[in-house]
Order: C-alpha cells, then structure tokens, then sequence
C-alpha cells in the first residue's frame, strides 16, 4: 500500500527532525516579534534564529543580553519555547493533541517512543502525562520559592516573581538562559538560592524514568513494598559520583588560585555548583 501522504513516507527519526526544524523556526518568528523587545531593540534575523535554536535545544548560549533584549511578554515566550526544548517537541505536542480531544494514533506513539528513547509503546499517553505533571510541580515549586525569595532582591513583587518563574524554568529544564544580566554571580554568597537552583538543575538533569519512580515511590501505599528499579539506581549513583568527583577536581585545580582566599563554605559551594551546572545546567555562581 503506497503512504497517504508526505508525513506516511517519512521515518520516525525523519519526522522528529522535521518537528524540531519547525520548532526553531516558529520559535524564531516568535522572539523576533518587536513588541517582546525593549524599547530601542532591533533583533536581527540570525540573532533571532541563533537565540532560538539555542532555547528549543535548551544550550544556552546567546549572542544578545536576555534581560536587556526581551521585555515581560517576551521573557514568557522564552519560558515557553524552553518548555519545548526541555520536555521534548514532540511529548508536549503530544499533550496538546490530547487537549484537543484527539486519538493518539500508532504513528504518534512510535515518535513518542523514539524521541524519549522508550523501548516499549506500552503506557505511552500516561508517561506523557506523569512526565508534565513532574516538570509542572517542580517548576511551579521553584517559582514560588524563588519568587517569594527574591523579593528582597528586587524592586517590586511582580518582579520578583517574573525572575522567580523563569529561573525555575531555565534551571529544570537544564536550559542556562537568565534574566538577570549576570547568570547567578549576584547570588554567588547567597546558598539558599544556590542550593534551589541545584536541586532544579538535578531534578531536571537526571531524567524522566528516576523522576516517575521517586512519584510512585513517595505516592505509594503505606506498607506496599517498591523497589527502585536498576536503572534508576545505576542512574542516580552515577549522577551522585560526577558530581562529587567534579567538585573535588574544581576545588583541587583552583585551591591555590580562586579559592585561595576563601572560606571553606564558600569554596564548598562554589565548587559544588559549578560541578552540578557543567553537567548541562549552563548557569554560573562565578566568572568563569
């Protein structure tokens, strides 16, 4: 039987591609609009596709200051487009689709299977679910936190939660995307918001399978027995060891230098963040 259309012919891989390029290309039609910019700001095309394909991969580099270049509105489109990036096109799509009340068709799931690496079809509309539902809490989670922490940072209680919300976001979503000008260098003695910020990066970092289990494990009945399944425990034991050893390693090769003239609390933390964020977090306590 020959494919009813263009999509039918093409491979999962293929398809998966075909929706990230689209992605960046909407998301860069997005933050290009001149009314999520500054006043004065005129964002060029490459400029715009660069900060763009940057978001939805969820790298974080950029060619432009984030917070001189978007305003309010723009700052939400960023968060959104990071969403994309962090969770996949493809899961979040996915969701949309079952917003709209539409079936979850074979093909679809097949996408879903390959782009989350899964090896089964089996409970593939559920673990697009728990997985929102994860990623939501945590980030809400960390906005609150955040956003009521940081009132003594900034001006107005609007602002604060707005830098609150996105540092939520870029930090779970491992993105390294900020809107303070600096990444986190103005919080570089303030451990409460490192160790936030380390936490997301960590819950965002180590995947979505340890994630649902720790949900099933802390959702279970009392008395019930679970048991962590291998992966998740070779996963968070590795997770652990890299970034004990990076720490360690940091601290050794700059005790003499950065860290000659500092407490041992803030070597400690110094070190420790910089060893969580190297992993994929992006974002930074110091100037590197």
């Amino acid at each position: 039987m020959r494919p009813n259309n263009f999509f039918d012919r093409l491979s999962p891989f293929q398809i998966i591609v075909l929706f990230y390029v689209s992605a960046a290309l909407v998301s860069t039609f997005l933050i290009s609009l001149p009314f999520l910019h500054r006043e004065g700001i005129d964002m060029s095309f490459i400029d715009s596709l660069f900060t763009a394909v940057s978001a939805i991969s969820v790298t974080g580099l950029t060619v432009t200051s984030t917070a001189d270049t978007f305003n309010t509105g723009g700052y939400f489109v960023l968060m959104f487009i990071l969403q994309f990036g962090g969770i996949g096109v493809m899961t979040l799509g996915t969701f949309i689709w079952l917003l709209l009340g539409q079936r979850i068709g074979l093909k679809r799931r097949q996408l879903i299977k390959t782009d989350q690496n899964r090896s089964t079809f089996s409970g593939m509309v559920r673990l697009i679910r728990q997985i929102l539902l994860i990623i939501v809490i945590i980030e809400i989670i960390g906005a609150l936190i955040l956003g009521v922490y940081f009132t003594q940072y900034f001006p107005t209680i609007s602002e604060a939660f707005i830098q609150g919300a996105f540092a939520s976001v870029s930090a779970t979503t491992n993105a390294g995307f900020d809107i303070t000008g600096s990444s986190l260098v103005m919080f570089e003695h303030d451990y409460f918001v490192q160790f936030i910020n380390i936490l997301l990066l960590t819950l965002g970092a180590i995947g979505f399978p340890v994630l649902i289990e720790v949900k099933d494990y802390l959702t279970k009945r009392q008395g019930d027995f679970f048991s962590f399944s291998l992966f998740t425990k070779l996963t968070s034991i590795t997770f652990a060891a890299l970034v004990v050893v990076g720490a360690i390693l940091i601290f050794f090769f700059d005790r003499t230098h950065f860290f000659s003239d500092k407490s041992w609390h803030e070597s400690f933390f110094y070190a420790l963040f910089q060893s969580v964020t190297t992993r994929n977090g992006g974002l930074a306590t110091m100037d590197v």
